[in-house]
């Protein structure tokens, strides 16, 4: 219950984008459900990952990261994480930055970090 609280505002958000996912649970760590989606990126809010149906187990784990980091920050994941994250991959989508690596940004690099559990 106090883990609901916690990431409350990344779990509601959840329930706006599973509609959006093939509603299947295609991996469960722990408590945490991954879920394919038609969408080329992923994407992680409080108890609930969404990823490319081709994913493949880095890009689980470095989602899983960024679960793990809503799970460290709670409410303030979206502020600190959510949309700075969002915001740089936009920005490299659009050909920006180009010359600078994804996994370099802060959110990127400390989700690759935190991700790296389910890895080694």
């Amino acid at each position: 219950m106090i883990r609901v609280l916690w990431q409350l505002p990344q779990i509601l958000l959840s329930l706006f984008v599973i509609p959006f996912s093939d509603r299947k649970i295609i991996r469960r760590i722990g408590d945490v459900r991954v879920l394919a989606w038609r969408y080329s990126s992923g994407l992680s809010l409080g108890l609930f990952i969404f990823v490319p149906r081709t994913a493949d187990a880095r890009m689980i784990a470095h989602e899983y990261g960024h679960t793990r980091q809503s799970l460290k920050l709670g409410v303030l994941y979206l502020i600190v994480i959510g949309l700075p994250s969002f915001m740089w991959a936009v920005m490299k989508g659009l050909g920006l930055f180009s010359n600078i690596d994804y996994f370099s940004f802060y959110t990127e690099k400390w989700a690759e970090k935190e991700g790296s559990v389910l890895i080694s």
